[in-house]
């Protein structure tokens, strides 16, 4: 039992290395350049061992996603229990976002489009977000740092709207994510919040908490 046991361990342990190893190589190469090779040999295991984790690529960029997805979601989830407030959180997004997408290959973002099951994962993930968004946005009027007499469905939507243009432009392949991204969201939020949520917001950006 023992051993089984410490099989399990392992082989889930070496799971998490190759969604870390995985993830890396994508964002930094783009998913064409990436080889199930290249993943097996950074990792020193076989290919047969990668191969009987996730049977192809496209398989081991879903999970790299989903894995991602569950990451963040956490990590803000119990950064939010101890903050100071929703302005805190926010502030705190916004840094692992723009440090995350400094990292990327645009190309990423080009290839990912090619694979329907990873089109429709973002777009129900969306979906989910939008939800939390506006539970949220809540909390944050309720405590004066969101203005009240605001649609915020309707802002999602435009914000999807915004996000949905900068993928189908590419306008990646012309600004850094990162610098596009900061652009948006900070005008996004700044038309959010009440003269209360703009002084919070500008004392955590600057803060660098």
């Amino acid at each position: 039992m023992r051993k089984t046991n410490n099989m399990t361990a392992y082989r889930e342990s070496l799971r998490h290395k190759i969604l870390d190893t995985a993830m890396s190589f994508f964002k930094k190469k783009g998913i064409k350049a990436v080889r199930m090779d290249d993943i097996s040999t950074e990792l020193g295991i076989s290919k047969r061992t990668l191969y009987e984790i996730y049977s192809n690529k496209e398989d081991l960029l879903f999970e790299c996603l989903r894995n991602e997805n569950e990451i963040m979601t956490k990590r803000l989830a119990d950064y939010a229990m101890t903050a100071e407030n929703e302005m805190a959180v926010i502030a705190y997004f916004i840094k692992i976002k723009l440090k995350d997408l400094g990292t990327i290959n645009p190309l990423f973002f080009t290839e990912m489009e090619k694979y329907e099951r990873i089109v429709r994962f973002f777009k129900e993930n969306n979906e989910k977000q939008s939800a939390r968004s506006q539970e949220f946005m809540e909390k944050g009027i309720e405590h004066g740092f969101f203005r009240g007499d605001l649609n915020y469905d309707i802002i999602n939507k435009m914000g999807d709207a915004a996000m949905n243009f900068v993928m189908q432009t590419r306008l990646y392949e012309k600004y850094r994510l990162n610098e596009i991204f900061h652009t948006f969201i900070i005008v996004f939020l700044r038309g959010c919040c009440t003269e209360k949520g703009l002084v919070y917001l500008d004392k955590f950006i600057s803060s660098g908490n």
